[in-house]
């Protein structure tokens, strides 16, 4: 998409800044990109000093079986509560496998179930996913990290090691839920960060929204930025453009220069060296899984922490979404958030 020369005041439509709305404080974000850039000081790493907070360490409370229950629907618990069904297959008593329905860990069919008085249907299959960190309630939304709400939609900048989403044995520690807790409202993801990547998030507040945004989406019209950190050896390239397609090898990911497999183009550009560490701005102009992770590491520089794409650990993902723009739902204007964009990098956009 065209993002524009000049921007428009972006105009509130709440009078009180998120962290007064919703009540604080906050955790806090990192610096700019603008600030680590201006600084040869400063470390690149700081860029990711936002991860949220992790599980309590606490041994796994149902020892006594398998990490997930799965089986038909008994016929004869037809209307019976979810609730029974689920304290029957894991021997928990009834008001503990409630709180394991609401939390998010029971399924019916393909569908996440957190009404522990849902009538049973009389057929079909179900799961119980019983979490490794038991039945805790560790992460809320930070209003300090709203950074775009009006009544259409609501961009928060995600800290790594949240989910977007709920996930199969919890339905409560993810940052969609924390929002919609936070603010209030129903709320949808027209797209996704892994949970490892921090930064943008964008949520609609309506249907109608989310059916704009979506479209939008589709048709190339929202514009992403993100930065990646890389340890060792950096490449001899100031800029290229990675277009190695993405395919499944083995039921994994891999970026291949020929062959078959989806077409996926990333621009990629040094941003800054800092000893062994190299920062890079990504510019995704397809949308495939684990792109920019992958684009990176089949050019010999992973993301630093990414485990599946061999970077050097780390205690993060170092990637982070800065900067996304995008045709706003209800007035078609160009919503631009976050850096960088032109002129923002020293003139190089």
């Amino acid at each position: 998409m065209t993002v524009p020369e000049r921007r428009e005041p972006l105009a509130p439509l709440h009078p009180l800044a998120p962290i007064e709305r919703y009540g604080g404080p906050g955790r806090g974000r990192p610096p700019a990109l603008s600030e680590i850039l201006a600084s040869p000081d400063m470390d690149p790493e700081l860029l990711f000093s936002d991860p949220s907070p992790d599980p309590p360490a606490a041994p796994r409370p149902y020892t006594g079986g398998p990490p997930t229950v799965a089986g038909d629907l008994d016929p004869a618990m037809a209307g019976r509560p979810l609730k029974e069904l689920c304290a029957k297959v894991t021997g928990l008593g009834e008001a503990e496998a409630a709180e394991l329905v609401r939390f998010g860990a029971a399924w019916v069919g393909s569908r996440q179930k957190t009404d522990p008085e849902m009538p049973l249907p009389e057929s079909g299959d179900f799961r119980v996913n019983l979490p490794a960190y038991g039945l805790l309630r560790f992460y809320e939304a930070d209003p300090e990290r709203i950074v775009y709400e009006d009544d259409h939609v609501l961009v928060y900048d995600k800290e790594s090691g949240r989910p977007s989403q709920g996930v199969p044995h919890d339905a409560h520690n993810n940052a969609l839920s924390a929002l919609e807790r936070l603010t209030g409202c129903s709320l949808r993801l027209p797209h996704r960060l892994d949970a490892g990547t921090s930064g943008l998030l964008m949520t609609a507040k309506t249907r109608e929204a989310a059916g704009e945004l979506g479209k939008s989406f589709q048709k190339g019209r929202v514009a992403k930025r993100y930065v990646a950190l890389s340890a060792g050896e950096g490449p001899e390239w100031d800029e290229t453009e990675a277009d190695a397609s993405i395919a499944k090898n083995a039921g994994k990911l891999v970026a291949r220069a020929n062959g078959p497999g989806l077409a996926a183009r990333t621009t990629l550009r040094v941003l800054a060296r800092r000893g062994p560490k190299t920062l890079f701005l990504a510019v995704p102009h397809t949308g495939r899984t684990h792109q920019i992770r992958l684009h990176l590491s089949f050019l010999g520089c992973p993301v630093a922490g990414d485990r599946f794409y061999g970077g050097v650990p780390a205690r993060r993902l170092m990637l982070r979404a800065t900067g996304l723009a995008f045709p706003h739902p209800a007035t078609g204007q160009v919503v631009v958030l976050g850096e960088p964009w032109r002129g923002e990098d020293g003139g190089r956009m």
